[in-house]
């Protein structure tokens, strides 16, 4: 990959304008309290001891009244001035940003004279991303960005909206209006509780105000860090919080404006590469996720915490591009210019990872990075086995993102001593072992007298199935399977539901489909829990990067051991049905969901497996934890499988009622969902000659192994008209042996 240097050097360049603005709201903040310990030091205590402890004259008392009551103004106009300000240098940061990231990609592009589709900022975007609380609105973007955006270059129309700056929030989930104004409120207890303690207990003025301030005066100097150390209690604390905010929401504002002109452009840079800091300092999350490309709209982007400095930049497609159509000219930068980006150390080559630059350093930088040397020495150890210093940085982070701590890499791996290189691999003589996953494909089509033939075998194949459960199977259960065979010894059309009087209920049923395709039917994979889950490699991700863990709940143990492919019913998979298509239904987060809420949506995901399964938080009726295990099943989708999903976003348009559900009298049912249920069911129907009345159905038949039903992402109280972002989607599971299943439930 190629990126243009300027897009690094940005980072540096936004990182200074962080600091400057940082600085201007510490001061005035600090100001404030300056000015209150002043004069807080002019007051003559007159203390006099009594027999019960410290009196303060009345006139003393109201000074120090005045003080705070004054303090606590000022600190609320400081709330509002910052946050004006704020806004202010945001909606400017995004208009900046949006025309830097499109005259950048117009002068990469430049040889090919390929158009690029500009991004207009709405006047009211920053004001929405300060102050607007998006638990209580809609926060959907006036334009969805799709395919069809794109057949022309250059002819989109693309906006930067109020809705798309208040669809994100500090990583806390507050605004930044509401974060200045929690400081403000905080610190205003802080002073009064500070100078009504220093007096009882009989300290001096001087020494309240020295324990307020520290040794700031008015103006001061050096940067956030300095003027933070040089405070005192009522100011150091407050100095850092402004900073964190500040540049938090700057890194929110740049990289969602960045993210709104890729998505224009899709066509020219259809990915974007994750850009960490190759510092000290850089948080365990960035620097396992430094380096990696994502598709648009397919993966993190930053911030991951508070106070991240990380960055995307475009990842321009320079082959596609040349291939295209009177774009023939466009050349990709010159080859031989070695294309660098900093790092604490000196800029380095492009693509140096971060563990790659990690494990260059020197041991001092290496045990300031990682905590200690012993840990050093397992990132060495690791690196030499994994062959990659940012294989290795993946080792020591957990699931969560968060750092392995000593304890936890002893566990796992006992003295770095023993960490050894893996052998190299010998070569291979003769056949591979083949996968315990099939790949799947569409069933045959078959003639009229094969059809005969093959029903006939699966009237067998119920016989069989019954006799070994000890139980015999009725002639009313196998009437529509004779009907079908009648039908097919006239010449009709086989199971089908328009046409004859005789209507065989369930079409071309899943329980046939799945008996046809042989492996649907077959038993997953199991792993001994929820851990083992979500370090395998081999199952799908959402976009936040990690494995997407599906919960399934049912009202019965025995569904969920069938499902699992133990029990009784074991050796065949559950045939469901519901709205969106017949097969088994689960909840899993939202596949396109930003990394800040993959705990609340895997939470909420298991919550509604639970209500599935029978727990109702209405009724105070709960599940123990036994009974969770027994009912309710969490697995993944093997990474292989044919999954059908749908682009982030699409459920959801409008802020009509109906918009906020996706049940067959919502917009986006009718929109969305209705048109390709009936496309799919055509499509399956002309390739295999059978009828469906179900999309479930239809999918199986065409080998598709398991489909996302995208709930909304918001939902609206139809009572109080209160609108709540929701974080999961369901699925539809139609191949069993595409799952790999958890012993386990838990998160």
């Amino acid at each position: 990959m190629d990126t243009p240097e300027v897009f690094f050097r940005e980072t540096i360049d936004l990182g200074r304008y962080s600091n400057s603005v940082s600085k201007k709201f510490v001061s005035t903040y600090n100001d404030i309290i300056v000015a209150s310990a002043k004069k807080l030091r002019q007051i003559d205590l007159r203390q006099q001891a009594a027999a019960e402890g410290v009196i303060v004259a009345p006139q003393t008392r109201k000074r120090l009244r005045a003080i705070i009551a004054q303090s606590k103004t000022s600190l609320n106009t400081w709330a509002k001035t910052t946050t004006k300000e704020m806004t202010q240098e945001l909606q400017g940061l995004a208009l900046l940003q949006t025309d830097f990231i499109k005259n950048e990609l117009q002068k990469v592009t430049a040889s090919g004279n390929i158009p690029i589709n500009s991004v207009a900022v709405s006047p009211k975007y920053a004001e929405s991303f300060v102050t607007t609380d998006p638990t209580q609105v809609n926060i959907f973007t006036s334009k969805q960005f799709t395919e069809d955006d794109f057949v022309k270059f250059g002819s989109g129309k693309f906006e930067l909206t109020a809705r798309q700056g208040a669809a994100i929030t500090l990583p806390n989930g507050q605004t930044v209006e509401k974060a200045f104004r929690g400081i403000a409120e905080r610190q205003q207890d802080a002073l009064a509780r500070h100078i009504r303690q220093g007096v009882f207990s009989g300290e001096s003025t001087q020494q309240i105000a020295r324990r307020m301030i520290g040794r700031l005066e008015f103006g001061q100097k050096g940067n956030v860090r300095q003027i933070a150390a040089a405070g005192g209690e009522i100011t150091k604390l407050a100095n850092y919080q402004v900073r964190t905010i500040v540049r938090t929401s700057i890194n929110q504002v740049q990289n969602q404006a960045s993210q709104a002109v890729y998505a224009a452009n899709s066509k020219v840079a259809p990915k974007y590469q994750y850009v960490a800091t190759l510092d000290s300092k850089t948080s365990a999350v960035c620097r396992d996720l430094d380096g990696k490309t994502f598709a648009y709209n397919r993966g993190p982007t930053p911030p991951q915490h508070f106070n991240c400095r990380s960055t995307t930049v475009p990842v321009v497609d320079y082959e596609g591009l040349s291939k295209r159509k009177g774009f023939e000219d466009l050349k990709p930068p010159p080859v031989g210019k070695v294309v660098t980006r900093p790092s604490a150390t000196g800029r380095v080559p492009q693509d140096t990872t971060y563990g790659e630059w990690l494990l260059k350093q020197d041991k001092k930088l290496q045990v300031k990075t990682l905590g200690n040397e012993k840990k050093v020495n397992y990132f060495k150890r690791l690196a030499k086995k994994e062959g990659s210093g940012q294989k290795a940085i993946k080792k020591l982070v957990r699931d969560d993102d968060s750092e392995r701590s000593l304890k936890d890499l002893q566990r796992i791996y006992g003295k770095p001593t023993n960490i050894k290189p893996k052998p190299k691999p010998k070569a291979v003589v003769g056949t591979a072992k083949a996968s315990d996953f099939v790949k799947s494909k569409p069933i045959e089509k078959l003639s009229n007298k094969d059809q005969i033939k093959n029903i006939k075998a699966y009237k067998k194949h119920l016989r069989d199935q019954a006799k070994a459960q000890g139980k015999k199977i009725s002639p009313f259960d196998l009437g529509p399977y004779d009907d079908q065979i009648e039908r097919l010894e006239q010449g009709l059309t086989p199971f089908d539901m328009r046409d004859s009087e005789r209507q065989f209920t369930r079409g071309a049923n899943l329980d046939y489909l799945y008996w046809r395709q042989k492996t649907f039917n077959n038993k997953p994979l199991r792993v001994k829990n929820i851990d083992e889950l979500k370090k395998r490699t081999d199952v799908v991700k959402a976009a936040d990067g990690e494995n997407l863990i599906i919960y399934r709940g049912v009202d019965d143990k025995k569904f969920a051991e069938q499902f699992k492919g133990i029990g009784e019913k074991g050796a065949e998979h559950f045939a469901g049905n519901g709205i969106y298509g017949n097969g088994s239904y689960a909840a899993a987060r939202n596949i396109h969901g930003p990394k800040s809420i993959v705990n609340k949506a895997n939470n909420d995901a298991l919550a509604l497996a639970k209500q599935y399964a029978g727990e109702n938080p209405e009724i105070k009726t709960f599940l123990n934890k036994t009974q969770t295990n027994e009912r309710v099943t969490a697995f993944a989708l093997r990474k292989e499988a044919n999954v059908k999903t749908w682009k982030a976003g699409s459920s959801v348009k409008t802020t009509r009622k109906s918009q906020f559900h996706a049940g067959p009298d919502g917009d986006w049912y009718k929109e969305n969902f209705l048109p390709w249920r009936e496309e799919t069911i055509a499509k399956a129907e002309k390739l295999t000659g059978l009828k469906y009345n179900s999309v479930g159905e239809a999918c199986t038949a065409l080998g598709i192994d398991a489909y996302q039903v995208p709930l909304p992402l918001t939902e609206m109280d139809e009572v109080t008209g209160v609108i709540t972002r929701t974080t999961f989607d369901y699925w539809v599971i139609l191949n069993r042996s595409a799952i790999i299943v958890s012993d386990t439930v838990g998160l």
